[in-house]
C-alpha cells in the first residue's frame, strides 16, 4: 500500500513538472524538447494503472492543472498535425513522408477498430462525416479505405481544410472530400455515420453541448462514433459523458488498453 501511494505521488509530481515545463515553452510546434516533453507526459499517462488514476486525478496540483493539460495537449496535437501536413504536401515523395509520421500506426489501429464498430453496429455505410477532421486527415482517409464509403471531412478551420485537401491529393486519395463547417451548426442528415473527433469540444461540458447539437442535425437511425477517454487518459482528452447524450441510444463503449489513447463511444440516433 505504501509503495502504491508513493508511486501515485511520484506520477502526480511528474505530471505537474511536465505540464509546467510545457506551459513555459514559447510555442508548441514540433521540436526536440517539445516532442520529448509531450512524449514523457503521454508515457506517464499510459504507464499508470487504472487503479491509481482516480487518486492522481484528485491530487490537488494535478486537478488544478487539468484544463491546462488538456489545452496544451490540444494545441500540441494541432501544431503537430499542421507541421506534418505541410511536410507531406511539400515532400518529393509524399507517401514516404507520411510513412515517417510517428503516430501513423496508432491512427491505423484506431480507425480500423472504428470501421469495424460501424459495420458491426449498422452495416456498411454509404456516406460518413468526420467532424473535426483536422489538417492531417488520417482518420478520414482511413475510413474511406476501410469502408469503401464516401467520406467527408468537416472542420471549422479554413487552413486545416486547405491542408487536408492537399494531403489527400498528394497521397493519391480521391475517395474523400473536405469542407469548412462548424460541428455546432452543420447539417448531417445525409450521412449514415458521423464521427466526432477527440478535440471537438475541449471540456466535457463543451463536448456535451456539441453532442446535443449534433443529435438535432442527424437523421434517426444514423450511427455516431464519439472519441472519448477514460482514467488518467482524460487528462489528455475530455471524456464523453454518457449521461449527457439526449437523442442517442448508446450501443457500445470500447476502451483500448494499448498505446491507443482514445476510447470510442458508439451510439445510434434515436427517433
Amino acid at each position: 500500500m505504501t509503495t502504491e501511494l508513493s508511486d501515485t505521488t511520484l506520477t502526480a509530481d511528474r505530471i505537474v513538472h511536465l505540464t509546467d515545463q510545457l506551459a513555459a515553452l514559447p510555442h508548441l510546434r514540433p521540436a526536440p524538447r517539445t516532442n520529448a516533453l509531450f512524449g514523457d507526459l503521454v508515457q506517464a499517462v499510459l504507464a499508470t494503472p487504472d487503479r491509481q488514476a482516480r487518486d492522481i486525478l484528485a491530487h490537488p496540483e494535478v486537478h488544478r492543472r487539468r484544463d491546462t493539460i488538456r489545452g496544451l495537449s490540444a494545441r500540441g496535437e494541432t501544431a503537430l498535425e499542421h507541421a506534418w501536413a505541410e511536410h507531406i504536401v511539400t515532400a518529393p515523395d509524399p507517401r514516404a513522408a507520411l510513412a515517417e509520421f510517428p503516430y501513423l500506426d496508432n491512427y491505423h489501429r484506431l480507425t480500423a477498430l472504428e470501421a469495424r464498430l460501424i459495420t458491426h453496429s449498422g452495416g456498411t455505410p454509404t456516406a460518413v462525416a468526420v467532424l473535426g477532421s483536422g489538417p492531417l486527415p488520417l482518420s478520414t482517409l482511413g475510413y474511406a479505405d476501410a469502408l469503401g464509403a464516401t467520406v467527408v471531412g468537416l472542420d471549422r478551420d479554413v487552413t486545416a481544410v486547405a491542408l487536408a485537401r492537399q494531403v489527400a491529393a498528394r497521397v493519391g486519395s480521391a475517395a474523400v472530400r473536405f469542407e469548412r463547417a462548424d460541428a455546432a451548426d452543420v447539417g448531417l442528415t445525409g450521412y449514415d455515420a458521423v464521427v466526432l473527433a477527440a478535440l471537438v469540444g475541449e471540456t466535457p461540458s463543451a463536448k456535451a453541448g456539441i453532442l446535443r447539437q449534433v443529435a438535432g442535425a442527424m437523421r434517426p437511425g444514423a450511427l455516431l462514433l464519439a472519441r472519448s477517454a477514460r482514467g488518467l487518459r482524460t487528462l489528455l482528452y475530455p471524456p464523453v459523458d454518457l449521461g449527457a447524450m439526449p437523442g442517442f441510444e448508446v450501443l457500445e463503449v470500447v476502451h483500448p488498453t494499448d498505446d491507443v489513447i482514445n476510447s470510442v463511444v458508439v451510439a445510434r440516433r434515436a427517433g
